[in-house]
This record gives structure tokens, sequence and C-alpha cells, in this order.
């Protein structure tokens, strides 16, 4: 299990938060890992994770940790080999168990932090004037077919890294001219040297299912701010403070049967459905700066 999940079920088991793992839903088309704690009053909690469309064949095993205390679901977890998918699925859960923290700005303000909270679509991800200065080296670990080009709108330069084909990502534009080059996409391959001389990093979730969340706060230690963003490290940002990150943009799902509904009906397609909020929490340090 990634040690950064570990560590933030741990913190969540010692803050007293408890409950029942309720039920997952699995989506292809979008790739994603959606999962429900029932907490002991009767509250549920829901979170999100991509899983990179890399879900085994099985995974009717996930029906013996239903109803489970979700602190026993997770430890069975550990006998699992480490997999993209089995990451989701934990990465999930504890989105779900730390619901009832994040729900809300009081229980994150008592902890010490900054916490703002934005509704669709005034999004603080797709505002990066909060947070990118005009003469900023923006690195973003992932494109975002928002954010980026918001960001070129305002840093001096964005430079992405990619872990997908980037001729999935290659455009063709006969007006030359016109082409935007100020965004440039490497491999995987070129993190160090992308990372390591950038002002502002935005870092996807996703490298919590994929593994290399620690090595990229690593490589990009030198970054003035570091936000980490998305569905799939939308749990409780303590743990995720103390690796170095800056600042978190969790996105907070309606818990309501409703959300559930369109969720299967569109087949993860999550991104139109009412009543989604994203937070903007600061850790200490940022606001120490």
């Amino acid at each position: 299990m990634d040690e950064i999940i570990r560590k933030t079920i741990k913190g969540l088991e010692n803050l007293d938060v408890n409950g029942t793992l309720s039920n997952v839903v699995i989506t292809r088309i979008g790739p994603w890992t959606l999962s429900y704690v029932k907490y002991d009053d009767g509250i549920v909690g829901c979170g999100l994770a991509n899983n990179e469309l890399k879900i085994p064949e099985d995974v009717t095993y996930i029906r013996e940790l239903l109803n489970l205390n979700v602190y026993e679901a997770m430890s069975k977890l550990e006998c699992f080999e480490n997999s993209v998918f089995i990451n989701s699925l934990r990465a999930s859960i504890t989105s779900a168990l730390s619901y009832r923290l994040m729900n809300g700005e009081n229980r994150l303000k008592k902890e010490g932090y900054t916490v703002e909270t934005y509704n669709a679509p005034n999004f603080p991800l797709f505002k990066p004037s909060k947070f990118v200065r005009s003469s900023d080296i923006v690195a973003m670990v992932g494109f975002h077919q928002i954010a980026t080009p918001l960001c070129a709108e305002i840093a001096k330069e964005v430079n992405v890294t990619e872990l997908m084909d980037l001729k999935e990502l290659s455009v063709i534009d006969f007006d030359t001219e016109e082409s935007n080059i100020k965004i440039k996409i490497f491999p995987v391959e070129k993190d160090k040297e992308v990372l390591s001389r950038a002002d502002v990093v935005y870092i996807t979730g996703e490298t919590i299912v994929n593994g290399t969340i620690r090595e990229i706060l690593e490589i990009s230690k030198n970054a003035r701010t570091r936000i980490i963003y998305g569905p799939t490290s939308s749990f409780y940002p303590g743990v995720l403070f103390k690796e170095g990150v800056d600042i978190s943009l969790p996105f907070i799902f309606p818990n309501t049967p409703d959300f559930r509904r369109y969720f299967v009906l569109s087949r993860g397609w999550w991104y139109f459905a009412g009543g989604i909020k994203q937070l903007l929490i600061k850790s200490s340090k940022v606001e120490e700066e």
C-alpha cells in the first residue's frame, strides 16, 4: 500500500473516524472507482479515484469486503499485490472515510488549515491566478485540458510531463503562425529536468495510484508552491502536507442517491453532475509565507 494512504488511514483511525464499507462502483469509459463508507451514525461518505482503466477481469472479491469495518477491509486489501486498481480502491475508500472531515470547513480549520469552499464551475483549479505569477515557470504532472491552457495564459512558461503516448496529445494546425508553443509536453523520463526548475508544480492525484507521488515531491522540492488536485487525492490532507504538498484542491462529491444514479448511468462521467464542490486547503507552511 502507498505510504501516504497507509499513514492517512492510520491518522483517520486516531481521529476516531469509523464506519463500514457499504458499496463500490467501478466504471471504464470514465476510469473511476467510487467507494461508499457508512459511518456509525448512518451518514454516508463517498470518495472517487482514477483506476487508469487497469481493472482486472475478476473483481468479485470486493463483495467480500462490503459491510466490513473499513479498517478491516483496508487490512484485507494489504494481502493483494500492489497495483493501480488496488491503489484506486484504497484511495477511494480513504476519501470516503475522510468525507466527514472534508465536507465542511470547521474540522479542517480546527486542525489549523486555511480552507475555502467553491461550487462548480468556479473551482480554484480553473483560477490559476490564485497561485501563478506572470514570471513563473509552471510544471504540470499530467496534462489537464482546462487547467493547462489557463495556466499558459498567465505563466511565462508551462511544461507538462505525461505518462501517455505523446502522439495522443499532438495537434495538427496548418496555420503555424497562430500555433501556441507556450505549452511544451514531455515524456515522464524528463520529470527531473522539468520539475526541478519550476516555480509552481501542479500534481495530479493520479500519481498516488500509480506510485510516483513521493518521487515527484522529491524532484520538485525547490518549487515555491506544489499543488495536488483531483478526485484521487481528495482525502484528509495532513499526510500530504507533511510529505511536501503546499496546497490541496480536493473534490467533494454529493453523497446522495441522485449522484450515484447519475454516475452509474453516465458510466463515470461525473463532470456535469450537480452539487460538486472543490476545497482550497493550504498547509500552515503556505500561511507562514
